[in-house]
């Protein structure tokens, strides 16, 4: 296996679907008198944490050769990173400076999946030295950005990363290597710079990366006015942009349909980490069905399918070897836990583990499996082991 700066993308559902039924330790207090609801955690319970510790100590897979990998990079790059942090955030738009976006962008992406992974090697070891790292890139961005732009692309490249920072920050809140101080710093940061920067008013998968930056500010700062209104826009998004046949009308015509199940996954994914942040801190959404019966589960059937066999797919009229992104669905992990589906299941075991990445030109990946597509690197010659990183099949660790 070879590592490379290109590292792990984003690492949001890290060890998900092993602990998806451990009892909440947050019951459902939205329709309850003001004030009961309180934030147990972000993303990763403590109760998660426990269990996938013991998991790894017996070597129960595939938990235990997804921690392995996991713990391996964050030795190899991520212990002694050095933070790639502006003093101005500005992110330009992707189409019109795809260099200069990646320029920027790239610094939190990586910043962020280090911290998460780091944070994550703490609580799995106990071993304080992957606290400290991940304290480090913290604390850089908290004190070394001076200001937020909130033009082209910097809200949604904002939005979609750095929650996993929020995520790293709940797991060492606790720890004794990160000051008092310095966690107040870090809640004054998500208040007057972070928050400022969600796209969650936006109605396509914009809106739905903005709601998870939003949930996650919202738990990690237990803000029960901010956390009920998140679950109020999630519900939204399922009225507005699910139809009755579980598409999603605002995305799958994309670039002429070319690009309607990468978008489809784009706003069915955070829907999907928004609804996980929400259980976990007491509020259960996955069986949510809006008045007109449109579900989050019709919509995970639909494009389960599409997946597999993207020649199904019936919003683009070219070859389905032109299609781009159609294996952006790592957060099947979640819903298969909830739903099993057999296409979602069958991608998932000639995958996983995955990542989680988000570049519309290092997409597709490509993969020789049974409904999946064949190598397209040498329709793309340009892109080489080096820029494509860690394989998607061992990067992101699902139990």
């Amino acid at each position: 296996m070879k590592l490379s700066k290109a590292i792990l993308s984003t690492l949001l559902l890290l060890f998900i679907s092993c602990c998806t039924s451990l009892p909440l330790t947050v019951q459902d207090n939205t329709t309850s008198s003001p004030r009961t609801w309180h934030a147990s955690s972000v993303f990763i319970s403590d109760s998660r944490i426990a269990t996938l510790k013991k998991r790894v100590l017996r070597r129960a897979e595939p938990t235990y050769s997804a921690f392995t990998v996991l713990h391996k990079i964050a030795d190899v790059n991520y212990l002694s990173r050095k933070p790639s942090v502006p003093t101005k955030w500005y992110v330009p738009r992707f189409y019109e400076d795809a260099q200069g976006h990646a320029k920027t962008k790239n610094g939190l992406r990586d910043d962020a999946n280090a911290a998460y992974a780091l944070a994550l090697c703490y609580r799995i070891t106990d071993d304080q030295k992957y606290a400290k790292s991940a304290i480090h890139i913290i604390n850089a961005w908290v004190s070394e950005v001076k200001r937020m732009s909130r033009i082209d692309d910097s809200t949604l490249s904002f939005s979609f990363h750095f929650p996993a920072m929020i995520f790293a920050a709940d797991l060492l809140r606790d720890s004794t290597v990160w000051p008092k101080e310095q966690q107040i710093e870090f809640s004054t940061f998500l208040k007057k710079k972070a928050l400022p920067m969600n796209t969650m008013w936006r109605e396509n998968n914009w809106g739905n990366w903005g709601l998870v930056l939003t949930i996650a500010c919202a738990t990690y700062l237990d803000d029960e006015r901010l956390f009920n209104k998140c679950v109020k826009r999630w519900k939204s998004f399922i009225k507005y942009q699910i139809a009755h046949d579980g598409h999603l009308p605002n995305e799958v015509s994309r670039s002429g349909g070319r690009r309607g199940i990468w978008y489809s996954h784009l706003c069915l994914m955070p829907q999907t980490i928004a609804a996980e942040i929400a259980k976990v801190n007491g509020v259960d959404l996955f069986d949510y069905k809006s008045r007109r019966g449109c579900t989050l589960k019709d919509a995970f059937f639909r494009i389960a399918e599409w997946s597999r066999n993207p020649r199904t797919f019936p919003y683009w009229k070219g070859s389905q070897w032109s299609l781009r992104g159609v294996d952006y669905y790592s957060y099947f992990e979640i819903l298969n836990a909830h739903w099993r589906n057999d296409a979602a299941s069958e991608l998932l075991m000639s995958s996983r583990p995955m990542t989680a990445r988000h570049y519309s030109w290092r997409t597709p990946l490509c993969f020789s499996k049974v409904g999946r597509y064949d190598d397209c690197r040498a329709n793309n010659s340009s892109y080489t082991d080096q820029q494509f990183g860690v394989p998607r099949s061992i990067a992101v660790g699902l139990c």
